[in-house]
């Protein structure tokens, strides 16, 4: 009995072993941006799904497969999907229930959103033809890394679809909401443009009665812009209000969540009055809170020279001294009421490659985004500051596509193509911790090799511990995804032998 009892417990612990790796082969054609976890609000992993090529079919046909996985990479599902060789996948997005993915042929200029359920039972399709204006956009979006914000989930309810409207003297744009079950019902908010310019809408939060956008207006030629928050009703599409804000007291939004009393916090960075946001140096941070009305009901500015001055050294200019500027990913409450901002340090430098670009001819941008530090501002539940802590990490140069604008213009750009080293905080609400997660490249000191590795600063009980892991050394094409609470999932992909390799690595708590 003792025997048997040893074996079955054999046999339990391999199935719990090999169901933490997981290796995909005969993998014709992959981009590991075609990969992704299945994450709630907290960025906790449900599943995984790979979307690759796997045979070239006849008469410029492709046939592909969508693999899905759960959080312990068991197989789900696997969905064959056969589309025209012309066809991009522009985006993807699940929203706990269903996943959605928006294929796109340039050819016959057609946008088509498939849906599936967990087990990737497939939905109708959804067709949508596009006009040049549109498509222009889309390829040109492509080409600059993707359109990350095309589709959008809203927990357990449906998919938000943000397209541009080519109706009006401008280009506009359309919100779209296609529902994921029966309980919900489509709707659109259209906006169409009565004056020349390009109005693009960054999207901030989706809760599951509000949606908080940002309408950004330009004119082509011209870096000046005019900035508008706008709060839809989820269930409807109905606008409640929206905010401009006024010369007098411009502000750069940047964070946006809804608490639980369904109050709409935007956060970001203030100015002088009058200020060019393109070009001006901020004055610090800020907060505001709308009622449904679109009444601020509680607003704060933390100045760099009189609040941020007491943790980190701050110049007369309201810059960081020795630091630069500092970039907020992240702004996550916890159960205690207080408030933790996760920001990057950055700064705008000359790039030697693009000035010998520049003096040999070439069209290339002159000036780089040199990123290093992490830094962590706590707030209490008034959002007064009270803590200021700093991570060193290795040094990253990201060139700018365009030398003009100020370093806080930049970093937007930047942050839209993914090219900051923090890439996701995931939320563990019953034991308040949260992780911050980057990648960092350690420099190895003498006779030592450098090295890529994935960082993580957890928080519990209050107080901040970090923890690593070493990514591959010679992948060129690799991912890192938030997995079930306290892992990590590695994605590694290997063209020469067409297979992907996916495992949990498991954090390590102090």
């Amino acid at each position: 009995m003792k025997r048997k009892l040893c074996y079955l417990l054999i046999l339990i612990c391999a199935n719990l072993l090999t169901a933490q790796i997981k290796t995909i082969e005969n993998m014709v054609e992959f981009k590991v941006a075609n990969s992704g976890a299945f994450v709630d609000d907290n960025n906790v992993a449900d599943g995984y799904y790979l979307f690759y090529q796997v045979d070239k079919l006849k008469k410029g046909m492709r046939e592909y497969a969508i693999d899905v996985l759960d959080k312990n990479l068991n197989d789900v599902a696997t969905k064959k999907v056969i589309v025209s060789k012309r066809t991009m996948l522009l985006d993807k997005a699940f929203n706990n229930e269903a996943m959605m993915f928006a294929f796109y042929d340039y050819k016959e200029k057609e946008l088509t959103l498939k849906s599936f359920d967990k087990k990737v039972n497939a939905k109708e399709d959804i067709v949508i033809q596009v006009d040049k204006k549109i498509d222009k956009n889309f390829q040109m979006q492509w080409k600059m890394g993707g359109l990350d914000a095309l589709l959008n989930p809203v927990k357990n309810k449906g998919f938000v679809l943000i397209n541009g409207n080519s109706e009006g003297k401008g280009l506009g744009y359309e919100v779209t909401f296609y529902p994921s079950n029966e309980n919900y019902t489509k709707w659109s908010y259209k906006f169409v443009p009565e004056e020349r310019g390009i109005y693009n809408i960054t999207p901030l939060a989706f809760g599951k009665d509000y949606i908080v956008l940002i309408e950004i207006k330009s004119k082509k030629m011209s870096i000046k812009k005019e900035y508008k928050t706008i709060v839809l009703d989820t269930n409807t599409g109905e606008k409640l209000f929206e905010k401009p804000y006024d010369k007098n007291d411009p502000k750069l939004m940047s964070n946006s969540f809804i608490s639980e009393s369904n109050k709409v916090s935007v956060l970001g960075q203030y100015y002088e009055p009058n200020a060019k946001l393109t070009k001006a140096q901020s004055l610090g941070l800020y907060v505001d809170v709308f009622n449904t009305n679109g009444e601020v009901e509680f607003t704060k500015k933390i100045s760099w020279q009189e609040d941020v001055a007491k943790f980190l050294p701050v110049k007369d200019n309201n810059k960081l001294k020795d630091i630069g500027f500092i970039f907020f990913h992240d702004i996550l409450k916890t159960n205690s009421g207080e408030y933790y901002a996760i920001g990057e340090q950055y700064k705008k430098t000359v790039s030697a490659l693009g000035m010998a670009s520049a003096i040999m001819g070439g069209g290339n941008a002159v000036t780089q985004l040199t990123i290093k530090d992490i830094y962590i501002f706590k707030f209490d539940k008034d959002f007064n500051l009270t803590d200021v802590k700093t991570y060193e990490k290795g040094i990253s140069r990201v060139p700018n596509l365009v030398d003009y604008g100020s370093p806080q213009f930049s970093a937007f750009i930047i942050k839209a193509l993914g090219g900051f080293d923090y890439i996701y905080t995931q939320i563990d609400k019953k034991r308040d911790r949260f992780y911050a997660n980057f990648i960092d490249y350690e420099r190895g000191g003498k006779g030592e090799k450098s090295k890529l590795v994935f960082k993580t600063l957890i928080h519990d009980e209050g107080t901040l511990s970090e923890d690593k892991i070493t990514l591959p050394k010679k992948a060129r094409y690799f991912r890192v995804y938030p997995a079930k609470v306290g892992h990590v999932l590695l994605l590694e992909y290997n063209k020469k032998e067409k297979k992907t390799e996916l495992h949990l690595e498991k954090l390590n708590i102090k």
